[in-house]
């Protein structure tokens, strides 16, 4: 198998079996792969990204804009949203939410930063037998 120092390729390339890059790679236009795609640290995409298939993030993972789901968007632990809200303008109408004033770092759910800048866990709550929102900060 060969072995090279640098590698530039200015027009297309096709490898029919495996690429592996143990340094950086840098892809200037299009990366399209048809099987499977491990990344071990860092994986950054500037422009768009479309998956077919399905993306499992054993870490964390961070999106600095929209993420666009035709199907469904699944989480074991949690989907934080880090963008300061604001209250909408008008009267709220009155609704039955319950409010756990505890703690709990563990709490699984939708982390949604409150106005006042803390993060609260939305997540159905039916330990009264009847399904409630219910929200607790974190």
């Amino acid at each position: 198998m060969p072995t090279f120092d640098n590698m530039q390729v200015t027009g297309n390339a096709t490898i029919e079996q495996d690429m592996q890059v143990n340094g950086n790679a840098t892809i200037g236009t299009d990366m399209q792969v048809n099987g499977n795609e491990t990344v071990m640290q860092n994986f950054n995409v500037m422009g768009n990204e479309t998956i077919a298939g399905s993306l499992q993030v054993n870490g964390s993972q961070t999106v600095s804009v929209n993420i666009g789901a035709g199907s469904t968007v699944s989480a074991a632990f949690r989907v934080v949203a880090q963008a300061q809200p604001t209250v909408p303008m008008g009267s709220p109408t009155l609704q039955q939410v319950h409010l756990y004033a505890g703690v709990m770092a563990s709490q699984p759910g939708l982390v949604l930063k409150g106005t006042d800048g803390n993060n609260y866990v939305l997540f159905v709550d039916v330990s009264s037998g009847t399904p409630t929102l219910a929200l607790m900060r974190t």
